[in-house]
C-alpha cells in the first residue's frame, strides 16, 4: 500500500515535530556531556589524564554545544511587495480564495521572478510569495487553485510547523558540518562522534519528508475543491512542464542582454519564449519524464503522477474558460522594472530599453566584434574555410589564449578557443552583409536570403565530427565566404595601432 494521502492532524504533526526536536537536542547534549566528562573528570578524580584525550574530547564537546545553539531565521523581503493600490485584481483574487478556503489572508504579498508560489509565517505575520512567471503559464482558474493550495498550508498549520522542522534540520546539518574538516582529513574520533548525527539526520529527513508529502496531498484536495479538479490538475501539469523554462529563459536570453547594459522586455519576451516550438516540444518531453518519476523517501513533495491520481476522486468542476492569469496584473511592465531593481540591481530598471528584435545586432554582434578585435593576434590570417581545421585541432588556439591570459585554467582554454572561433565567424559573416538574428529559444545565427548559419553549432559540429570538415569547406565555397578573414583587416589594423 502507498502512503496515506490525507493530512495527519495538526496535533499529531506538532507532536512529531516537537519530539524530533527534543530527540535531537537530547542526543546532542548527551554526546557533548559525555565528551566533556571524558575530558574533565579524570583530572578531578585522579588528578591526571591523557592530554590528547582531554583536548580532543573538550574541543569536540564544545563544538557540538556551539553548533546546536538555535539560530533564528529572519525573513528578508525577496521581491516587490504588492498592495491593493498597485495590484488590486491579484490581491482581490487572493482575498477571495482566503475566504473560500476559510484561511486568514496573508498580511504581506510579494511578487518574485520564480515559477512558484509559497507561504510562510514570521513572528505571527502571514507572508505569501507569487512568482510573476507563474502567471504566464496558468489560467486565472488554475491560479486560483494554486493560491488555494497555499492557503491549505495555512489551514493545516504547516507554516507553524515549518520553523520547528527548519531549526532542527539546521542544527543537525550545522553539527555535522562543524565536526567535518574542510580538507577532508578527519580523524577517527571526529568520524565516530559525527556518525550518530548523520544517522539521526537521515531519519529526521525521512520522517519529516513523509509528513510534508501528506501535507501536499491535503493542500491539493483543498485546491481541487476551490478551482475544480480539471482546472487545478492542468495548472499542475503546466507548472511541471514549464517550471524550468523561466530559468533557462533568464540565463540564455535575458542575462546576456543585461550584461551588455541593456534592458529587454522580460515579461513580453517570456510569453514569446513559451510560444516557441523548441520550448513547447521540450516542455512536453519533460512532462512525460515527470509523469514517470517515482517518489523517493526523502522527497518533500509526492511525484506528479501520485498527486494527479490522488485528485481523481474530486469533482471535475466546470470547464476552464477563464482568461490567462497574467491579466490579473496591472501594468506588468512597471512591475517588471520594480522586480529588476529589487532582485537584480537597483540600476537595472534604468538601463536603456532594447527590443528583442534588435538583440542580435546590438548585443551578440557587438560582443563578437569586440572579442575578435581583442584576440585578433590569436586568429592571425585564418579564413572562414580554415575553420574546420582550427576547430578540430583546437590545441594551438587554446595554447595561444593561455599565453595571452595566464589566469585562464587549462581545462577552460579549449571552450574559450571554440567561443572565439564562433564569435569570429559571426563577425566575419556580418562584415560580408549577412544579417545577425537572435530569436528567442533559437541559437544566434547569421542569415542571407534563405541561407542560415549558426556559428556556435558550426564550431561544435566541426570539433566533434571529422566528415563535417570537407562538407563545411564545400559549403563555404558555395556561399562565397571561404576567403573571408576571421580577423578583419580593420581589427588587425586597430590591434597593430
Amino acid at each position: 500500500m502507498g502512503e496515506s494521502r490525507t493530512g495527519p492532524s495538526l496535533a499529531w504533526r506538532l507532536a512529531a515535530a516537537v519530539a524530533l526536536t527534543i530527540g535531537f537536542y537530547t542526543l546532542a547534549i548527551l554526546i557533548a556531556a559525555g565528551l566533556l566528562a571524558a575530558a574533565i573528570l579524570p583530572w578531578v578524580l585522579r588528578g591526571s589524564n591523557n592530554l590528547w584525550v582531554t583536548l580532543t574530547c573538550f574541543i569536540l564537546g564544545v563544538t557540538i554545544l556551539v553548533a546546536i545553539f538555535p539560530r533564528r531565521r529572519r525573513f528578508e523581503p525577496h521581491g516587490v511587495r504588492l498592495t491593493d493600490g498597485n495590484q488590486p485584481r491579484l490581491l482581490t483574487m487572493i482575498a477571495e480564495e482566503a475566504q473560500t478556503t476559510g484561511a486568514r489572508a496573508p498580511d504581506e504579498v510579494y511578487a518574485t521572478l520564480e515559477v512558484n508560489a509559497s507561504v510562510m509565517e514570521d513572528r505571527g505575520r502571514r507572508i505569501m510569495m507569487v512568482g510573476v512567471p507563474l502567471l504566464h503559464i496558468t489560467s486565472e482558474r488554475g491560479m486560483r487553485g494554486i493560491i488555494a493550495h497555499e492557503f491549505g498550508h495555512y489551514a493545516g498549520g504547516d507554516t507553524r510547523l515549518g520553523p520547528w522542522v527548519w531549526r532542527t534540520y539546521d542544527g543537525v546539518a550545522r553539527t555535522i558540518d562543524y565536526l567535518t574538516d574542510d580538507d577532508g582529513d578527519d580523524g577517527w574520533t571526529q568520524r565516530a562522534v559525527r556518525q550518530p548525527f548523520i544517522w539521526y539526520g537521515n531519519a529526521f529527513m525521512r520522517i519529516t519528508a513523509a509528513i510534508k508529502r501528506r501535507q501536499e496531498f491535503a493542500a491539493d484536495q483543498l485546491a481541487a475543491r476551490s478551482a475544480g479538479r480539471d482546472a487545478y490538475t492542468e495548472a499542475l501539469r503546466r507548472i511541471h512542464a514549464y517550471g524550468l523554462s523561466f530559468d533557462a529563459y533568464w540565463e540564455n536570453e535575458v542575462a546576456a542582454v543585461l550584461r551588455a547594459g541593456r534592458r529587454p522586455p522580460v515579461v513580453d519576451g517570456f510569453a514569446e519564449y513559451l510560444r516557441s516550438r523548441p520550448i513547447d516540444e521540450a516542455a512536453s518531453e519533460f512532462l512525460d519524464e515527470q509523469m514517470k518519476e517515482k517518489t523517493d523517501r526523502y522527497d518533500s513533495h509526492p511525484s506528479l503522477s501520485e498527486r494527479l491520481d490522488a485528485l481523481q476522486a474530486c469533482e471535475p468542476g466546470e470547464p476552464d474558460d477563464s482568461a490567462p492569469a497574467l491579466q490579473l496584473l496591472r501594468d506588468p511592465a512597471e512591475l517588471e522594472r520594480e522586480l529588476l531593481a529589487a532582485l537584480v540591481h537597483p540600476d537595472a530598471a534604468e538601463l536603456p530599453g532594447l527590443s528583442w528584435s534588435d538583440v542580435g545586432d546590438e548585443v551578440y554582434l557587438a560582443r563578437a566584434r569586440a572579442m575578435r578585435a581583442e584576440y585578433v593576434d590569436v586568429l592571425g590570417e585564418a579564413k572562414v574555410a580554415d575553420l574546420a581545421g582550427l576547430a578540430q585541432d583546437i590545441g594551438p588556439i587554446a595554447g595561444a589564449l593561455r599565453r595571452r591570459e595566464p589566469e585562464l585554467p587549462d581545462e577552460a582554454a579549449p571552450n574559450f578557443a571554440a567561443t572565439l572561433l564562433a564569435e569570429a565567424l559571426l563577425a566575419a559573416l556580418a562584415d560580408d552583409g549577412w544579417t545577425v538574428a537572435a530569436g528567442l529559444a533559437e541559437p544566434v545565427h547569421a542569415c542571407r536570403g534563405e541561407e542560415k548559419i549558426a556559428p556556435y553549432d558550426v564550431v561544435a559540429e566541426l570539433h566533434d565530427s571529422g566528415p563535417a570538415a570537407s562538407a563545411w569547406r564545400e559549403r563555404a565555397i558555395e556561399l562565397g565566404i571561404a576567403d573571408l578573414p576571421l580577423a578583419s583587416a580593420a581589427a588587425a589594423k586597430a590591434e597593430a595601432a
